[in-house]
């Protein structure tokens, strides 16, 4: 059976939903990436950055932001292992660089709920391509009422990161902006960092990210207003009038005596 041009549409909308959930876990991803790489230690020439509250040592243009090594830098990503949201960023000589991380666990909250709802989307609409090709497609109330709680909590999660990409990445800009070396941040990635290699596109990703974020959650607000339209319309179904109905009686007496007035 064809799908109604109500869940065709919703499912156009999956997939463009899909597709800024993808960009957006894979464009944070790349400003933050190898975090294991922070606990292979190599053995060199240490030195520290005193524009930093927290001990900052550099082994062999590595950086680590503490004993502990959770995060590197180098020349594979943006900020290898670290967080750039909220970041401080110091001066180290003339060049600046990243002191003061946030928690990994912001950038995966954030990648990690793009990335997931991304690949509900791709299944969801696998299994709408399947069911229609195959066997009846019409989904139930049960399913609908289950698809409208998984919309109103991707909403949700949604405006949440959307909202941790806009104000992180404003703080971390707002930090390095603060050192006087250049006026926007979008100019703050042509700039040299240290260790050399670092912040390569860090705003770019960032900004496409929020970006698609945004889309994304544009996405599913119309997805859910969708939802709610074919919910109402299976609550209250069209039924044609017949003759035992009141209505069918009142509209055929106002007709019978118009006629009758005629004549």
């Amino acid at each position: 059976m064809a799908l109604l041009w109500l869940q065709r549409f919703e499912l156009l909308l999956l997939a463009a939903a899909f597709l800024c959930g993808a960009v957006a876990a894979a464009t944070l991803t790349r400003t933050q990436v190898r975090g294991g790489a922070g606990r292979r230690r190599r053995v060199g020439k240490t030195r520290t950055c005193e524009a930093s509250p927290k001990l900052t040592v550099f082994y062999n243009h590595r950086l680590f932001p503490d004993p502990s090594g959770h995060c590197s830098f180098s020349s594979q990503g943006s900020f290898s292992g670290c967080c750039p949201l909220y970041g401080v960023a110091a001066l180290n000589g003339s060049f600046p660089a990243l002191s003061q991380p946030s928690a990994p666990s912001v950038c995966y909250f954030v990648a990690g709920v793009s990335g997931l709802l991304a690949l509900y989307c791709l299944l969801l609409l696998l299994f709408w391509v399947y069911s229609s090709c195959i066997e009846d497609s019409h989904r139930g109330p049960i399913g609908l009422r289950i698809a409208l709680v998984i919309s109103c909590v991707a909403i949700f999660l949604v405006l949440v990161s959307a909202c941790i990409l806009r104000f992180g990445t404003r703080s971390l800009c707002k930090s390095i902006v603060s050192l006087n070396i250049t006026i926007s941040c979008s100019e703050a990635q042509k700039v040299p960092w240290t260790p050399p290699g670092t912040a390569l596109q860090f705003y770019s990703n960032l900004h496409n990210a929020e970006t698609s974020s945004w889309v994304n959650l544009v996405l599913w607000c119309v997805v859910l207003v969708l939802q709610v339209v074919q919910w109402k319309s299976e609550a209250t179904p069209y039924r044609p009038l017949e003759q035992g109905d009141p209505e069918w009686s009142s509209e055929t007496d106002a007709l019978v005596g118009s006629r009758l007035s005629h004549s």
